[in-house]
């Protein structure tokens, strides 16, 4: 037999677990406040490092607002002079500079730091130069005062004058050629001196016959400045920076832009001869950098033999192609030498008056120029001005038409700069004008230890905080 127990309800009994959920709570809430305190350190750093930023800032642009006046205030250029006028870089200086003013701007009104930032250390390099690419430094900036002074319509107005400027190279390279032509042929004839009148020999040596003062109009006073070309930027070893071409330079447009830069800012002979300067740098500034020579005279003298090979040459086809001007050659040229019966004797005869007769007209256009007339873009006969029975008497008179009867417009002298001037490189132009704001400056009060390649665009600055680093770059916009 099976006896089953009879089954009974037993009493349920809790043991009570007390703290169990606070331990559950504090380990929540130290996660928590860990991560609490990991969000208020990286705000913390993000507040440090913005203010560091920003006083960063402020101290390259305080930095940078210790530009050289003068070159501001005469050529409107924004250049900070790292020898501080003392003629040696002083890149110590521009750390102690940026130290100062970041520590004016992490300190509260009683002096002390700010969020605890104390400055470590700071170092200054990445310097942009003036001088750097060859003067691209230079070149860009004097660009943009440009653009910003004027509007974009100048440009394009100097890009008609740009195929006016292409027309005349191939009129001055069409003389050229012409020119060693014809010479040439009268070479071969110096076995004949017996042959070839005095007269005719005169129209041989004309050009030879050219003297600075033939083309300086009456009353005008040259200039005998000269300086040293040793110590100018563009001769001297110059102190390098990071700066270099961005090769837009040579961009017709852009060329363009400099050259006017160069006109505002930079003398030229036919201003400065009627008020010339008791002191100064070089006063032909605009033909040194055409020629580049040491001396104003050298200079001045150079620009006006290309001007009047250039005139010569439009004049010489002027005169080609005018029937009635080539028919009086001819026939003053078989006055000569019509004796001989040599009909190449004559024929180079005729050339030599025609390119006499060219010159003759150039030698008055330039006198011309420099007296402050223009010239007609297109010659006329109603433009010429020097008959051919006058020609001769111009090398002991050449201020006899000195003034225009039949008034001219279109070409004047700053205008046949601007011609030369696009013939040289973006380099040559920059290093040059670079030469000549040097050398102005330095004939001012407190600048005379100047140095152009000592004057920096932009700087790259290495800074150390209380676990903080930071680079920055500043330059002038």
């Amino acid at each position: 037999m099976i006896f089953l127990k009879k089954s009974s309800l037993r009493q349920v009994r809790f043991r009570r677990l007390t703290g169990g959920i606070s331990v559950w709570l504090a380990l929540c809430f130290l996660v928590f406040l860990g991560l609490y305190q990991i969000c208020l350190k990286s705000v913390w750093k993000q507040l440090q490092r913005q203010r560091a930023v920003q006083a960063a800032e402020t101290g390259m642009f305080s930095l940078l607002s210790e530009y050289e006046p003068h070159l501001l205030e005469d050529y409107d250029l924004f250049f900070l002079d790292t020898s501080f006028q003392s003629g040696k870089e002083q890149t110590g200086e521009l750390c102690s500079h940026l130290w100062h003013f970041m520590s004016l701007n992490l300190q509260d009104g009683r002096g002390d730091p700010v969020y605890g930032m104390q400055m470590k250390g700071v170092d200054i390099g990445g310097l942009v130069r003036a001088t750097d690419g060859e003067g691209m430094v230079f070149y860009r900036q004097a660009i943009r005062i440009m653009k910003e002074r004027t509007g974009i319509s100048l440009a394009e107005d100097w890009i008609l004058q740009d195929v006016f400027q292409k027309d005349v190279e191939e009129q001055k390279e069409r003389f050229q050629r012409d020119s060693d032509y014809y010479e040439g042929s009268v070479v071969d004839y110096d076995d004949e001196e017996e042959e070839i009148e005095e007269e005719s020999r005169e129209w041989d040596g004309i050009w030879d016959s050219f003297t600075l003062s033939m083309a300086i109009p009456e009353g005008r006073e040259l200039s005998s400045r000269s300086v040293s070309a040793d110590q100018m930027p563009s001769h001297r070893d110059l102190s390098e920076g990071i700066g270099k071409a961005d090769g837009t330079e040579g961009d017709l447009v852009e060329k363009q832009w400099f050259i006017s830069y160069l006109c505002e800012y930079l003398r030229h002979a036919q201003e400065m001869l009627p008020n010339p300067r008791e002191t100064g740098y070089l006063d032909y500034q605009l033909e040194y950098i055409i020629g580049g020579n040491p001396s104003d005279r050298e200079n001045l003298d150079q620009v006006i033999r290309e001007l009047l090979l250039m005139r010569e040459g439009a004049n010489y086809t002027f005169l080609l192609l005018h029937p009635e001007y080539k028919e009086k050659a001819e026939l003053l040229s078989l006055l000569l030498v019509g004796i001989t019966g040599n009909e190449a004797l004559i024929k180079s005869v005729k050339h030599l008056i025609l390119l006499g007769w060219a010159y003759g007209e150039s030698l008055v256009e330039v006198r011309q120029l420099l007296n402050g007339y223009e010239l007609s873009p297109i010659k006329e006969e109603a433009d010429w001005q020097v008959p051919l029975s006058g020609v001769l008497s111009l090398i002991g008179n050449p201020g006899k038409y000195d003034e225009q009867r039949n008034r001219q417009e279109g070409i004047c002298y700053e205008t046949c700069l601007r011609i030369l001037l696009m013939l040289k490189t973006p380099e040559v132009l920059a290093m040059r004008a670079l030469d000549v704001i040097e050398g102005e400056l330095r004939t001012q009060p407190d600048c005379g230890k100047i140095h152009i390649d000592h004057c920096v665009e932009g700087m790259t600055a290495k800074i150390w905080l209380d676990g903080i680093y930071m680079e920055r770059t500043a330059v002038y916009e």
